[in-house]
C-alpha cells in the first residue's frame, strides 16, 4: 500500500502538532525570513553578497502584494544559510564590512548597516540557541552543517560580535539554484495555494547542499560540480 502524504518523512515540514519544527522555531524562522527578504529588496543592498536573492525574483517580489513574502517567510526553512569563518582566521571589524555605499556617511547609509548587523547577530544568536536547545533540527530549519552547527554551540556570547563582521557569515540559501526561487516565490503568489508552498518547501530540503571550504557560498556549486573529463582509452576499460 502506498504511503499517504502525512506518513512520509518530508510531511514533517508541514504545520502539524507531530512536526519537529514546533511553533516556537518555525516563529523565530519566519521572523528571521522576514527581515531576509526585506533586507533582499532593498535598492542599496542589490549588488551585496549576502542578501542578493535571484534578480528575477527580485523583480517579481518587488511588484507584489505584501502578502507574497509573507507568505514566503512562513517558510519552516530559512531563506538564508549561515556560515563561520576558519578557526583562527581574523574576522575584519564593521567598518570593513561589504555593506552597501560603505563610504558613504550620511544617515540613511548608517542605519542601513546598522539594521544588517542587527540581523546578523539575531541570526547567530538564534543559530546558536538552536544548536545548543535543538541540535539536528538546527541543520533542517537553518542548513547549517554539522561542523558549524558544533562551533556554534560551544561559541561564547563574547565571539559573536567579531564573527558578525565577517562578510561570508550569511548568504541565500540555494543560491545555485534559481528555479526553486522561481517555484517558491510563484507558490506564494498563488493565492490559497498552500498545497504549492508545501511542495516548494519539500523541494528545498531535498535540493540541499552544504557548501564547504570556510564558509563559501553555495554560488561556487556549479564550479565544483563542473563535467569530469573524458575517460582515456585505458580508462574506460577499467571496471570503475
Amino acid at each position: 500500500m502506498r504511503n499517504s502524504i502525512g506518513s512520509h518523512p518530508l510531511a514533517t515540514l508541514l504545520p502539524s502538532a507531530g512536526s519537529p519544527l514546533g511553533p516556537l522555531i518555525r516563529r523565530e524562522i519566519a521572523d528571521l525570513n522576514r527581515e531576509y527578504l526585506a533586507l533582499g529588496l532593498e535598492p542599496a543592498l542589490a549588488s551585496d553578497p549576502r542578501f542578493c536573492i535571484p534578480s528575477a525574483v527580485r523583480a517579481e517580489l518587488a511588484s507584489s502584494p505584501g502578502e507574497v513574502c509573507e507568505r514566503m517567510a512562513r517558510s519552516p526553512l530559512s531563506l538564508f544559510q549561515l556560515f563561520l569563518p576558519e578557526p583562527g582566521l581574523e574576522a575584519p571589524g564593521p567598518e570593513a564590512k561589504g555593506v552597501a555605499d560603505a563610504g558613504r556617511a550620511d544617515a540613511a547609509g548608517w542605519a542601513m548597516a546598522s539594521r544588517c548587523q542587527e540581523f546578523l547577530l539575531l541570526s547567530l544568536a538564534t543559530a546558536r540557541q538552536m544548536a545548543r536547545s535543538t541540535p539536528l533540527l538546527s541543520r533542517l530549519a537553518l542548513g547549517l552543517d554539522p561542523v558549524v552547527e558544533a562551533r556554534l554551540a560551544a561559541m561564547r556570547t563574547a565571539e559573536l560580535g567579531p564573527v558578525v563582521g565577517w562578510p561570508g557569515l550569511v548568504r541565500p540559501r540555494w543560491e545555485w539554484h534559481e528555479r526553486f526561487w522561481a517555484l517558491l516565490s510563484s507558490s506564494a503568489r498563488a493565492d490559497g495555494d498552500d498545497a504549492g508552498l508545501r511542495r516548494a518547501h519539500c523541494v528545498g530540503l531535498c535540493l540541499e547542499r552544504t557548501p564547504s571550504g570556510g564558509g563559501r557560498a553555495a554560488a561556487n556549486h556549479a564550479h565544483r560540480c563542473r563535467p569530469w573529463p573524458p575517460r582515456s582509452p585505458l580508462r574506460r576499460r577499467l571496471p570503475c
